[in-house]
């Protein structure tokens, strides 16, 4: 029978160092360095267990297996010898399998993760506290698959650390929040979301001239540690901090401030549509109608939809009001006719400090069907403003004819299902995309948009890699840039079925093509990284990548350009910092197979073999037919240089990709 004292729980600490203590004991001291190890990777293993061959390759991997399983004998031995002597029982072994009893250990990690998911600020506050200090700090044993491990870990965590502490700085009182920010900031001087929280925090105080001194301070310390100038979301915050500073001195403009909105979140105000025909039934009409948009915009949680203004009146007496209310980026506004049964509603939305339409469209119906009507309206026009804003917010005027309403239609419901970036959305895409082809087979839109969304489905092994796709995709994007030579967009996509091809040296030239049309649009920058990476200008790939993710703001393809980065530093030796991107990319996208081969390819090459397998398994789970004889060109590009490929199918062999 057991004592009381042996069944008692042991806490261990993995934060800010190692520690292990009993409960009614306190601090226990181990032997060495190897078995505190043991214990920490244990702890983190999923079931807290592990074949003793993967901890003899991970603690001596430079020996051959005969030592380093001898090696794990006698450390298991001192290691068991030590915990006994203070009455704790908490190491198990089966047959192959050493692990931890988890019945009777706290890990602080496990509690820190399993808070991180709370909403209140208590709650977050209690799971943040378990953060005291890097994962690990100072174990280092000279073991580079262990110190790889620990130093993944550590960097996970401590981003986990700061995304928490950020939000719970948003979800406490400002000032609370602002030493929180600084907390952040002293833990990590580069990171810019700090600084723009900071920002934030400082302008909510009401003490704007520090948050713009904050964004000076953000703005030397990126050039001088980065060579790079602060980001798009950053910027557009210090611009309105600057636009409020200079309200507060014009008391003519004191009330124009009314409409407080998150940066970066564009504001939109949907306006009353005016009834041009007069009659009192279409007020009704107009008003569903505006209520309906109003309603399918704030389920858009990446938009703020403020109130709308009230109706401008003959005498213009609204006018003063709309001017201090009215503050939405965007204003969408619309009116109605009729003839006979028939009803005509004309939308437009508008750049409130610009003052140039973003985006206007026409809809034709019937009286009879005005719910329906109504529906198929809202449906449009959210779809449209979703569309044309992310390619505002990328710097970008669609060239391409529109076309007819319903090919418009098919156009954007397919290029939202693009967006989802899943095998199964990708398949619906390209249906709709097919349909809008056939209604327009003229329509460079649609032809643009069903060549990506082929590539992408290919891409994603969403369609076979048959030469007929590959061939179609590209005739359809080729069609669309001989439609309009100066559709940066047209010439990106078309970039990318060359690059499904092989024929990198022309996609190469398709995206500077694109990028010297709009040297601010992201996919140009991530594209063309992309493409220098499978031909081994390294130094190149990571720079565009670099500007790819600074112009694209975390935007839906953000995953993409981060890929476009794991692939070039995979092909610079650079495994470590690939092996983060790639991690990231599959977070983001975890039905991405070319992502999660790379994850499975630079695991390998840190010597992280049973991630290495993980991922390997997580790709054959979607795609079980995949083989090193199929894998390149057929799911990824191939490298241009043959060292580069076969460094890389090396390493998926090793990771476990079967060989046929």
């Amino acid at each position: 029978m057991q004592s009381e004292d042996s069944v008692a729980t042991s806490k261990i600490s993995l934060f800010g160092g190692f520690r292990i203590e009993k409960e009614t004991v306190g601090p226990l001291w181990l032997t060495g360095k190897r078995g505190p190890a043991i214990i920490a990777y244990l702890a983190r293993c999923p079931g807290m267990a592990v074949t003793r061959e993967r901890l003899a390759d991970l603690l001596w991997g430079d020996s051959d297996s005969e030592h380093s399983r001898n090696s794990l004998r006698q450390t298991l031995s001192v290691l068991r010898r030590d915990l006994l002597r203070a009455g704790v029982d908490i190491i198990h072994s089966r047959r192959e399998l050493i692990g931890l009893k988890p019945e009777a250990v706290r890990v602080d990690v496990a509690e820190f993760e399993s808070g991180l998911s709370a909403r209140s600020a208590q709650d977050l506050e209690e799971a943040l506290a378990h953060y005291t200090g890097p994962f690990l700090d100072g174990l280092y044993l000279g073991s580079s698959a262990f110190d790889d491990w620990a130093a993944s870990e550590r960097d996970r965590l401590l981003g986990r650390a700061f995304e928490s502490f950020e939000k719970l700085a948003r979800l406490v009182d400002a000032e609370v929040g602002l030493a929180l920010a600084d907390r952040v900031l002293a833990m990590e001087p580069t990171r810019e979301a700090s600084y723009r929280l900071k920002m934030e925090l400082l302008a909510a105080c009401g003490q704007r001239d520090r948050a713009i001194r904050t964004y000076e301070a953000c703005r030397s310390m990126l050039k001088k540690e980065f060579g790079v100038e602060a980001g798009s979301e950053t910027r557009a915050l210090w611009q309105s901090l600057l636009a409020a500073a200079d309200t507060a001195t014009n008391p003519q403009s004191t009330n124009s401030a009314a409409v407080s909105q998150r940066p970066g979140r564009p504001s939109i105000s949907v306006a009353d549509f005016v009834n041009l025909t007069g009659k009192k039934g279409d007020d009704f009409f107009a008003k569903g109608l505006v209520q309906d948009i109003t309603t399918a915009l704030s389920e858009v949680a990446d938009y703020v939809v403020v109130s709308a203004p009230p109706p401008v009146e003959k005498n213009g007496a609204a006018a003063d009001t709309i001017q201090g209310k009215l503050r939405a980026r965007y204003v969408l506004s619309g009116s109605v006719q009729r003839s006979g049964n028939g009803l005509r509603v004309n939308i437009q939305l508008v750049d409130a400090a610009g003052g140039h339409n973003v985006w206007a469209q026409k809809f034709d119906g019937r009286s009879e069907n005005a719910l329906e009507f109504q529906d198929r309206i809202a449906q449009a026009v959210v779809l449209a403003v979703i569309l044309d804003l992310q390619l505002t917010n990328w710097k970008v005027r669609d060239k391409s004819p529109p076309g007819p309403p319903e090919v418009r239609r098919l156009v954007n419901e397919a290029l939202m299902k693009y967006f989802e970036m899943t095998r199964d959305s990708l398949l619906v895409g390209i249906e709709l995309a097919e349909k809008a082809f056939s209604i327009g087979p003229d329509n460079a839109r649609a032809k643009r948009t069903l060549s990506i969304l082929i590539s992408m489905g290919v891409a994603f092994g969403a369609l076979p890699r048959e030469q007929g796709q590959i061939e179609r995709a590209l005739k359809l994007a080729e069609a669309a840039v001989r439609a309009v030579p100066d559709d940066e967009i047209a010439r990106c996509i078309l970039s990318f079925a060359l690059e499904s091809s092989g024929r990198i040296d022309e996609a190469i030239a398709e995206c500077r093509h694109a990028i010297s049309l709009n040297p601010s649009y992201p996919s140009g920058h991530g594209d063309i990284s992309m493409l220098f990476a499978l031909r081994g200008q390294v130094g190149e790939a990571v720079r565009e990548a670099n500007e790819a993710i600074r112009l694209g703001t975390h935007d839906v393809i953000d995953f993409w350009r981060h890929h476009g980065l794991a692939v070039a530093l995979f092909a610079g030796g650079d495994d470590q910092r690939a092996l983060e991107a790639a991690r990231k990319v599959v977070r983001t996208k975890p039905g991405f197979v070319r992502g999660a081969l790379y994850w499975a390819a630079a695991a390998c090459a840190t010597g992280n073999n049973e991630e290495a397998s993980r991922a390997v398994h997580h790709c054959l789970s979607q795609l079980p037919h995949l083989n090193l004889g199929n894998v390149c060109p057929g799911f990824v590009p191939r490298y241009v240089k043959d060292h580069h490929h076969s460094r890389f199918l090396e390493m998926l062999s090793r990771a476990g990709l079967p060989s046929s």
